[in-house]
C-alpha cells in the first residue's frame, strides 16, 4: 500500500465566531464554500468509476469501523443520517453526492455510523483501498478540500451547540431544515427535526416554535415547516 500523504488544515480559515455560524444558510455560501463543494462533487465523480453502487432499503445501518477495519461510503441517491452510537443526537445528514469516512481520521472509539432514511444508493470501500486509488489518480488536493469542508461544518455546529442560547440553536436548525430537499422537509415534523439534532427539551422547542408562528416568522402546517420569513438574530 502506498504511503499516505499528510493533509494539513489551516484553522485560521475556519469560521470562528458565533455571528458567522449563525448567518442564514441561504446567504452564507461564499465563493470559497462553493469551490469546496465542487471539490467534493469532483472527487465523487473521479472515484465513482471504480466503485460498485447498490440500492439499500430504509433504516440500513453502516458503521465507519467494522472488526478493526475503517470504511468509507459514497451516497449517490437517497438520504443518510449521521449518528454517534453513544449519543442520541443526530449529527447531520449526507448531502448528495455524499462522501463520509474517506479521510480515515475519525477514531474507532467515536462510534460513528450512518443510516438510510429512505431507499438509497450507496457504494462501500475500505479507507486504505480508497487512499491507494487517490494516490494512483493524484486526487489528494481534492480530498484535502473535501475534508476541509466537512471539518468546517462540524466546527460550526460544535460552536453552535456549546455557546448559544436555545433560540439561536433553534434559528440555525430551522434555517437548515427549510433548505432541505422537499422530500425531506415535507416528511419531517419541525420539532422532531430540531430535537433529534440538539439537546433542547421538546417543551422548549414547542414553545419557541409557537412564538415564532404567532409572530409571523414561520409558517407551519401540521408541524411541517412550510416557510421561514426573516428570523431575528435574537428573540
Amino acid at each position: 500500500m502506498t504511503t499516505r500523504q499528510r493533509i494539513v488544515l489551516n484553522l485560521k480559515d475556519f469560521p470562528v465566531t458565533l455571528a458567522q455560524a449563525m448567518k442564514d444558510l441561504t446567504t452564507q455560501k461564499s465563493e470559497h464554500d462553493t469551490n469546496l463543494l465542487y471539490a467534493t462533487a469532483e472527487l465523487f465523480e473521479k472515484l465513482s468509476p471504480s466503485l460498485e453502487f447498490h440500492k439499500v432499503p430504509a433504516q440500513t445501518r453502516f458503521n465507519l469501523y467494522e472488526d478493526g477495519t475503517s470504511y468509507c461510503y459514497f451516497v449517490r441517491d437517497g438520504w443518510f443520517s449521521i449518528h454517534h452510537s453513544a449519543d442520541p443526537v443526530l449529527l447531520g445528514k449526507l448531502q448528495l453526492p455524499g462522501i463520509i469516512g474517506i479521510g480515515g481520521a475519525i477514531p474507532e472509539s467515536a462510534g460513528l455510523y450512518i443510516e438510510s432514511k429512505v431507499e438509497s444508493e450507496v457504494a462501500i470501500s475500505t479507507v486504505p483501498e480508497m487512499h491507494a486509488l487517490i494516490n494512483e489518480l493524484d486526487l489528494w488536493e481534492m480530498l484535502s478540500k473535501h475534508i476541509f469542508r466537512m471539518t468546517g461544518s462540524i466546527f460550526t455546529k460544535g460552536v453552535l451547540l456549546t455557546g448559544s442560547t436555545s433560540y439561536e440553536i433553534m434559528r440555525f436548525h430551522l434555517l437548515e431544515l427549510i433548505n432541505e430537499p422537499d422530500a425531506i422537509r415535507n416528511s419531517t415534523v419541525a420539532a422532531t427535526y430540531v430535537q433529534q439534532k440538539t439537546r433542547l427539551s421538546r417543551s422548549t422547542i414547542m414553545k419557541i416554535l409557537a412564538q415564532l408562528k404567532q409572530g409571523g416568522y414561520v409558517t407551519l402546517e401540521n408541524g411541517i415547516l412550510k416557510e421561514v420569513h426573516k428570523l431575528p438574530l435574537k428573540y
